[in-house]
């Protein structure tokens, strides 16, 4: 895992950690700026998410990976 995902996206790090960081098929990626961030957006406004934070402009996979 590499340091962005530790130190700015915060997993494991309950509310801090980024809404937008998911599990694909190749790895973490970052849905920030895709469909899916409407939906997790909602989530964090009616308190169904852990992960709450929005801790950077976004990442591609290779960036997380």
């Amino acid at each position: 895992m590499n340091e962005h995902i530790k130190e700015v996206c915060k997993i494991g790090q309950g509310h801090d950690c980024c809404r937008y960081l998911v599990m694909g098929g190749r790895g973490f990626e970052c849905v920030k700026h895709s469909t899916m961030a409407t939906l997790l957006d909602n989530r964090v406004e009616t308190e169904t998410i852990t992960a709450r934070g929005d801790n950077c402009d976004g990442k591609t996979i290779a960036e997380l990976n």
